[in-house]
């Protein structure tokens, strides 16, 4: 029987494009932390993944196809189901880890071992290069998640018995991950974000057509569900009006004011260091 891996790798692939996806596959598979397995969920696409595992010959990949298109959502849970570690750490397709991610996220979390999620910063690019570094650093409450002040989903390592303490993702179309942060937060788990930016997060033009008010939807739903249990304000209702706004606002328009606020975000750092 093979040695129980210290961590377990989730991700769940579904036509991502191939240059991508090799990408951040190696960004896993070239981790300074090694002691691990990667298990990609295939969500019956049009890449060949078995092919592509038997490329590598890494005997950490572990590919496991769903009998059809599931959703990631189904993905994600068959995932925490399958894993064999008790650390899961979470992986997109088109994300491109650093090197010593694991590394990092692992001592972390097994020397802090009160809190059940951490998360890092990230570096948000696009083809046109770097836009800026989004999440931030501290522990995380209940209203921290109502404003928007939450982990970013594929930066996180959590621990499994938490995570299947509260039945995993529920089912929240677009709104998966908020929706388990709500959970775990519900139920006395402990999240934190570290300073460290440990992954490159992509982000390009055509992900904003996936953010129309119908892909949106899932993400109204969460909100409405779970703000009454974190303890929401009539003012952090607000929230859901700006992803109402975001989801009819022309995507080009969108993709323009995000960067342009992580740049603005950037550039106040910057003078507050230099006055400093």
């Amino acid at each position: 029987m093979k040695n129980i891996p210290a961590v377990s790798v989730m991700m769940a692939e579904y036509n991502t494009d191939l240059n991508y996806l090799k990408e951040s596959i190696e960004s896993i598979l070239n981790q300074t932390f090694n002691n691990f397995e990667f298990i990609i969920i295939d969500d019956c696409g049009r890449n060949d993944l078995r092919a592509l595992a038997k490329e590598y010959g890494d005997d950490r990949l572990r590919i496991i196809k769903n009998s059809e298109n599931k959703g990631l959502v189904y993905s994600l849970n068959k995932a925490i189901k399958e894993a064999r570690a008790d650390y899961l750490v979470r992986m997109d397709t088109d994300d491109i880890a650093e090197l010593d991610r694991i590394e990092k996220l692992y001592d972390f979390i097994t020397k802090n071992p009160e809190h059940a999620v951490v998360g890092s910063r990230a570096m948000e690019f696009s083809e046109d290069g770097d836009i800026g570094v989004i999440s931030r650093p501290g522990e995380k409450n209940k209203l921290s998640l109502v404003r928007g002040d939450g982990p970013v989903h594929p930066t996180v390592i959590m621990k499994k018995e938490a995570v299947q303490s509260v039945d995993g993702y529920p089912d929240f179309r677009r709104a998966e991950d908020f929706a388990l942060w709500a959970e775990l937060l519900i139920h006395g788990y402990r999240i934190y974000i570290t300073p460290d930016v440990l992954l490159r997060y992509r982000v390009n033009l055509a992900d904003y057509s996936k953010r129309t008010l119908r892909y949106r939807m899932g993400e109204l739903k969460a909100k409405m569900h779970y703000f009454p249990k974190l303890g929401a304000t009539l003012v952090d209702y607000r929230q859901v009006l700006k992803s109402v706004v975001a989801g009819i606002a022309p995507r080009r328009l969108v993709y323009a004011y995000k960067r342009l606020l992580l740049l603005q975000r950037e550039e106040d750092k910057n003078d507050d260091h230099s006055s400093s």
